[in-house]
């Protein structure tokens, strides 16, 4: 997992070309401006999701991992809480499923934000549990970025 900055994008050239382009396209247009739905950047090897969701209670949620993408999840607007742990560390209740590449987990992992202007990265490895809440539900605006491994 990687807690990163949307401003500087060649800090993260490391992770490959198609991570780049992903993050480039984030740094070099107003994202707040985007409508819900997918927006290709690169076919279906780079392309972004922007949503609107209603958090819910941690207790609702499971973790979520994929093994053809990675994602980057943006918030944009209200109070979004991730958690975060190791698949390996997690118990699977949903084996991987192809067609839609994720596998879901139950057990316990850390939690964060990604403050404005920030992005956090889920490799293969890293559960995940996104849309949740700690104080109230809430609607949230998000985008995910999914980039193809």
């Amino acid at each position: 997992m990687i807690l990163g900055t949307i401003q500087y994008p060649s800090r993260y050239g490391g992770l490959g070309s198609r991570v780049r382009a992903g993050l480039t396209y984030l740094a070099e247009h107003d994202l707040s401006a985007l409508p819900l739905g997918r927006h290709a950047i690169d076919g279906d090897d780079v392309f972004l999701d922007v949503q609107e969701n209603r958090t819910r209670p941690l207790a609702d949620a499971l973790f979520e991992a994929h093994r053809r993408y990675l994602d980057v999840h943006v918030t944009l607007s209200g109070e979004e809480w991730f958690g975060y742990a190791l698949t390996s560390s997690l118990q699977e209740v949903e084996p991987y499923s192809s067609e839609r590449d994720v596998a879901l987990y139950s057990g316990e992992g850390v939690y964060l934000q990604a403050p404005p202007g920030h992005f956090i990265l889920f490799m293969p490895e890293d559960a995940h549990k996104p849309n949740v809440y700690f104080k109230q539900a809430g609607l949230i605006r998000k985008l995910v970025l999914k980039v193809r491994l």
